[in-house]
């Protein structure tokens, strides 16, 4: 017994420092598993008309300055202009009704922003501990917001699933997923400024932040932070 104990810690082992080994192939695929993971959670289990899952209300002002900025329009400042300007191209196309939109936001939150967080937190958890850190954050990243979901009482479980995670995993409009994504930008960018004493990762860290603090403005806590 202890043998084949033995035998399968050592394969399994193997197999680990296979993955490790290879952390494009492994990002890759644990991307394929979120965005899955993110349809199989939009479709099956949180509530929704369509493509309109819950959406905090925000999402209507969001888009209509989008619209209002591709066609040269300053419009008034209710809310972060740094959303807005990225959705202007996607209203020269859909116009500025928020439901026509939706569908490509969604699909650019799915697709490509939701990669993007899931690399930057493979890539932090590599520069703090090492790449095995870094798939277990990458993991844990994944699973937590289902995970979590038998760990809150009756009466709180229906706003989790209904209106919390549908904005986690960016099946909205509003701009507080970008704004995490580009949070989590600006940490990587700041990791590697001072890992390699780079001073156009530290720019380009800035840059970020600055954008991320007109999608949010309480983004720029960042900044304090990293001072």
């Amino acid at each position: 017994m202890s043998g084949a104990a033995v035998s399968a810690a050592r394969v399994a082992g193997s197999r680990l420092d296979d993955v490790l080994d290879r952390p494009r192939g492994t990002v890759a695929a644990l991307v394929v598993v979120q965005v899955v993971a993110s349809a199989a959670f939009g479709l099956l289990v949180a509530t929704h008309n369509g493509w309109v899952w819950f959406q905090g209300g925000d999402q209507i002002w969001f888009v209509s300055d989008g619209w209002a900025i591709g066609r040269a329009i300053l419009p008034p400042g209710d809310v972060g202009i740094g959303w807005p300007i990225s959705l202007a191209p996607i209203t020269w196309i859909t116009g500025a009704t928020f439901v026509q939109a939706l569908p490509p936001i969604v699909l650019l939150n799915v697709l490509v922003l939701g990669p993007i967080a899931l690399a930057c937190v493979h890539a932090i958890g590599c520069r703090i501990a090492g790449p095995a850190l870094g798939l277990w954050a990458a993991i844990l990243w994944i699973a937590a917001p289902f995970a979590s979901i038998p760990l809150f009482v009756d009466r709180y479980h229906e706003r989790w699933v209904d209106q919390f995670v549908p904005q986690g995993l960016g099946l909205t409009a509003m701009a507080d997923f970008p704004s995490m994504v580009g949070a989590l930008a600006v940490a990587l960018l700041v990791l590697r400024a001072i890992d390699a004493r780079s001073w156009p990762d530290a720019a380009l860290a800035g840059a970020v932040a600055g954008f991320v603090g007109v999608v949010k403005p309480p983004n720029m806590l960042l900044v304090a932070g990293v001072a």
